[in-house]
């Protein structure tokens, strides 16, 4: 008896719509493993910001996730066709062709444009959840730029893009809590001189140009130098992904769902900077949805069991698990 009450209870559609869950959200931090520079990239948009005397409304952000090296391109439209010449151009024919480019779901990067530059190049592009930003490495590159534009700004806010080198050198030279290194030495194996460095006296000119001697011990000091440095940092990196998985996850749940099983979303008009943030009154969740795919351990392709909608991909701490009296033994 006490066993069809529960069952009974918990299958309650109006209370799953509507009611707060006092459980943990779902899905475990899943860091993103990279063992090499330009391996990871993240790209992504940041706007419509105040038009500059240039023209400019946009920031098109890339990072690369093992280095932390940052390039950030000031754009005055969001075209498909400009964010694949300037990622072509500026990025993959700078430094190298990365196995993996991560954005979000923008109709720039899902164009057929974008998608054909991927596939011809062999770039594995991997999409984040919906309405779950934080799955890119950019959205944390945006939350620190925005302020010192706008700190750089201040008396003239129509002039934002031409401080762009400035916050990226900046960046660039800054050591990175991650790899407790900064992008520029783990780029080129050297610190770049800075403005404290005009303090000190200025190297010795070369007079004459390096031998081949010159160049092959070079070679070899910037391996010598690098390859322990790159080791190091993979270390670092794993220590550090450990330690935020660690905290992310004491406050989260292990949540996993097969093929067909029935979930609410939690509507997706409501969520806020990851929390629901709906009207009142409102249901907090919509449904049922059932599950077409299992994209990845966090990740799912959802289709409504009543109008077909399809949604892809939804990350699971968007999900509760739909109960119905039958359903439940």
């Amino acid at each position: 008896m006490r066993r069809d009450v529960e069952a009974y209870v918990r299958s309650c559609k109006l209370c799953q719509q509507f009611k707060a869950s006092t459980q943990k959200p779902g899905g475990l931090m899943r860091p993103i493993v990279v063992n090499e520079p330009w391996n990871t990239v993240g790209i992504d948009l940041t706007g419509p910001l105040p038009k500059t005397r240039r023209g400019n409304s946009f920031i098109l952000v890339v990072i690369d996730y093992f280095t932390k090296w940052i390039e950030l391109f000031p754009l005055a439209n969001t075209k498909a066709k400009t964010i694949a010449q300037v990622f072509v151009d500026e990025v993959l024919c700078r430094f190298r062709f990365p196995v993996r480019v991560i954005s979000d779901n923008g109709v720039q990067f899902l164009s057929n444009i974008f998608t054909n530059v991927c596939l011809a190049l062999d770039i594995k592009h991997q999409r984040t959840p919906l309405y779950h930003p934080q799955s890119n490495l950019c959205e944390r590159v945006n939350r620190t730029i925005k302020p010192l534009l706008a700190a750089l700004t201040y008396n003239d806010n129509k002039s934002w893009d031409i401080k762009l080198p400035q916050i990226a050198f900046a960046l660039l030279t800054a050591l990175s809590d991650s790899t407790e290194q900064s992008p520029a030495f783990l780029m080129f194996d050297r610190h770049p001189r800075q403005p404290l460095d005009l303090c000190l006296p200025s190297p010795a000119p070369l007079d004459q140009s390096p031998t081949e001697t010159d160049l092959l011990d070079y070679r070899k000091q910037l391996l010598a130098d690098l390859l322990p440095a790159y080791a190091s940092t993979r270390e670092i990196l794993d220590i550090s992904h450990q330690k935020q998985a660690d905290q992310y996850n004491q406050y989260h749940r292990s949540l996993q769902f097969e093929p067909d099983d029935l979930v609410w979303i939690t509507a997706l008009s409501g969520i806020a900077m990851g929390k629901w943030r709906g009207k009142k009154l409102s249901a907090r969740r919509a449904g049922p949805y059932r599950v077409m795919e299992r994209l990845s351990s966090l990740t799912y392709s959802l289709i409504h069991t009543i109008t077909g909608q399809e949604l892809s991909p939804i990350h699971v701490n968007c999900l509760e698990r739909y109960y119905s009296f039958n359903s439940i033994d």
